[in-house]
């Protein structure tokens, strides 16, 4: 459970980071942001499978599985999700 709570602050945190760049381009960013968490294809995001995508980048980072991301994990974990290197 803790893990799940450190996940969504994590998301959260990525998302406030993201939100200028957000507003650069909106419908760019929505669109890639739907194409990269969308994973049944119905052109809508469940909170489901953001989260999926965001432990899916926490995982990738996590090589140890300490259930911890040191800085500078962090900061690659943050590149993936703003610019879509996670989608697929």
């Amino acid at each position: 459970m803790k893990l799940t709570h450190s996940l969504a602050a994590v998301a959260l945190t990525s998302l406030a980071f993201a939100a200028p760049v957000a507003y650069a381009d909106d419908t760019k960013n929505a669109n890639n942001f739907v194409k990269m968490c969308d994973a049944d294809k119905d052109g809508m995001v469940s909170k489901a499978e953001v989260m999926k995508m965001v432990e899916k980048a926490f995982d990738k980072q996590d090589g140890k599985k300490a259930g911890k991301l040191d800085k500078k994990q962090v900061e690659v974990f943050l590149k993936s999700l703003m610019d879509g290197s996670m989608g697929g």
